[in-house]
């Protein structure tokens, strides 16, 4: 009898330091739990952020009416002709200004095609707003049903069985 008080005395001294590893160990875990969540979430939002890309890339160029690689090539054009006319205008004893107001001319309208595709994308702005927050709440709430256990919804980029 005088065995069983003294273990049941230090079983009751050690049950604090007990209590606090279990509480440390459950926190571990949690935090763990945490970390994992974390991921996942940014995995999903970096892939949300990819198809929001991908939508207002193709909503900007679809307002342009061209393609991406018309577009590069254009790009690529104007800084030619760039790099060009700032070669031509360091030469002081340049003769023929002609050709170089010509080419003055030309990149001026190229300049101000520019400038009405930055004003057709400034226009865009609340349909790429929009597009966005849809592909956000779709992916908020494809995330939420997939964490509850449920059927995914099909949405328009998902196809349904």
């Amino acid at each position: 009898m005088q065995q069983d008080a003294g273990s049941l005395k230090h079983r009751l001294i050690r049950l604090p330091v007990q209590l606090l590893v279990a509480l440390i160990n459950a926190m571990a875990v949690l935090l763990i739990v945490a970390c994992v969540l974390v991921i996942v979430v940014l995995n999903r939002v970096d892939t949300a952020s990819e198809r929001i890309t991908a939508e207002v890339t193709g909503a900007a160029l679809a307002r342009l009416q061209i393609t991406p690689a018309a577009f590069k090539s254009r790009l690529d054009s104007l800084e030619g002709q760039i790099a060009t006319l700032s070669a031509q205008l360091a030469d002081p004893d340049l003769g023929n200004r002609g050709d170089l107001t010509r080419q003055l001319v030309e990149l001026n309208g190229n300049l101000s095609g520019i400038r009405q595709a930055a004003k057709g994308l400034g226009a865009a702005g609340p349909q790429i707003t929009a597009t966005a927050f849809e592909q956000a709440g779709d992916l908020l709430t494809r995330a939420l049903f997939a964490l509850r256990g449920c059927a995914p919804v099909s949405g328009p980029d998902t196809p349904s069985s």
